[in-house]
């Protein structure tokens, strides 16, 4: 999936998130590829609920990567927030026996999270681009100067 800066009725731009969710207590609850597999499809299914694009997830034994695309309506937090929630809640109702040796009480997930917003530039190259672009004699400056003179600082 190509991910480009969409219009919107009111809005022009990309809102893209790298998220990373823990388990509880670090536990090693995706080792089991059903606990991994039914957990992708309970996050893709509230994905879809959301109307978030989803690009990719993957993770290891005791974390899960996402990386969705055109969340404009959606905060973060909110949406990390209904992840876990719809996630867990339904993992702990038809699947707590997967993975209650390894989790107790009523918990799937830990309770931070790791979320950047992500996009096709870098941060060099929009500070570049308010530095410069928007000089009012509309300089022509050139962006791999630009990059030298950054890295002498």
């Amino acid at each position: 999936m190509k991910v480009e800066i969409r219009s919107y009725s009111h809005a022009v731009g990309e809102f893209n998130y790298h998220i990373q969710l823990t388990p509880a207590y670090r536990q090693e609850v995706m080792e089991d590829e059903r606990v991994t597999k039914l957990t992708k499809a309970y996050i893709t299914a509230k994905l879809e609920e959301l109307k978030v694009e989803i690009v990719t997830m993957k993770g290891g034994p005791d974390h899960l990567h996402i990386f969705v695309a055109n969340c404009k309506n959606i905060a973060p937090s909110k949406l990390i927030q209904q992840l876990k929630g719809f996630s867990s809640r339904m993992m702990r109702k038809n699947h707590k026996k997967l993975f209650e040796h390894l989790l107790w009480g009523d918990k799937f997930w830990s309770e931070g999270y790791f979320c950047r917003s992500i996009g096709s530039t870098t941060t060099d190259a929009v500070e570049y681009y308010i530095k410069y672009s928007q000089d009012k004699h509309w300089k022509n400056v050139d962006y791999e100067v630009y990059q030298v003179q950054l890295s002498k600082f």
